[in-house]
């Protein structure tokens, strides 16, 4: 038996970063959004002794530190089966180290294609729950859509209304690939540098949380969530790269407005009607290298085919 999935790319529309837990985790409050940018894995069971990857691109590391291996040693744990006897080949679209979460995406596309492969069924909620120990992003990738997002990543609730289901959300975003990769850990650890942060009370986590899933209810209904758009990780990069400044207002020129997706360093903006995306694009003339292409909503984190 083989199964396809595809594996779609996240960008964040709002992120906001506090204290960093006991942990060594940091909590935040984001409101995530999948893309039709995406990997594709195709995954069979052989009747080999262990776990064979292989992948589109020669940076992609193939052995216990991707994440597709370890979903699959997550989920044969739950269900006491060695992780054995399969291979996997990934196709590559998504940037590495782009703040688009494509390796968490290709972990989340692991777990639903061999829940398929070997015939699992478990509740949303235990399936993620396996997903949290895969990585903080996975739970998102696995769900999909417009969801707030809290505590590490692990706490995914999606919007009533998403910019898909939405009557106005028939837009689409300029994304913005610069070719340059940024260390999550280490934009952590900047934002770290750049700011006295003390740990929020749950109370006032909570609070934040609130309001921030209500203000963006009412911005998705009326179409006018890009001024809610924002990002903490901004202040810390753009202080420490100039050239992360000069491709911000390089797309903002073209649209009106721009914003960090992740750590970065891709970066969008939104038009609600798509021939002005396609407009923008097509005149954007990058400065640094950097690609632009026309990424779509989607209600999904994963499909799986097969």
């Amino acid at each position: 038996m083989i199964v396809s999935v595809n594996c779609f790319a996240k960008i964040n529309l709002f992120l906001k970063v506090y204290g960093k837990r006991p942990d060594g985790y940091h909590d935040i409050i984001s409101l995530m959004q999948s893309i039709d940018l995406a990997d594709s894995l195709v995954l069979e069971e052989t009747d080999g002794e262990g776990i064979e990857i292989s992948c589109s691109n020669p940076d992609v590391p193939v052995d216990e530190r991707n994440l597709v291996w370890k979903a699959a040693g997550v989920l044969a744990e739950q269900v006491g089966r060695p992780a054995a006897g399969l291979r996997v080949k990934i196709t590559k679209n998504i940037p590495l180290m782009g703040g688009l979460a494509g390796g968490s995406a290709d972990g989340a596309g692991a777990l639903a294609g061999l829940c398929r492969l070997w015939g699992l069924d478990f509740d949303d909620s235990v399936l993620l729950r396996l997903a949290a120990k895969v990585g903080s992003d996975v739970p998102f990738c696995l769900v999909g859509g417009t969801a707030l997002v809290r505590g590490r990543g692990e706490i995914v609730e999606p919007m009533p209304v998403g910019i898909v289901e939405s009557a106005k959300g028939s837009g689409a975003f300029l994304l913005v690939l610069p070719p340059v990769g940024v260390d999550t850990k280490s934009a952590y650890d900047a934002l770290d540098e750049s700011r006295l942060k003390e740990a929020r009370k749950w109370d006032d986590l909570m609070i934040e949380y609130v309001e921030t899933r209500d203000n963006w209810m009412v911005a998705i209904a009326d179409a006018s969530f890009p001024v809610l758009f924002h990002n903490d990780f901004e202040a810390s990069l753009f202080s420490s790269s100039p050239e992360l400044v000069a491709v911000s207002t390089n797309l903002r020129n073209h649209a009106g407005h721009a914003i960090l997706s992740g750590s970065g360093p891709s970066m969008f903006a939104w038009f609600t009607d798509v021939s002005e995306a396609n407009a923008a694009r097509d005149r954007y003339v990058p400065i640094a290298g950097e690609t632009a292409l026309v990424a779509y909503p989607v209600a999904d984190g994963v499909q799986v085919m097969g």
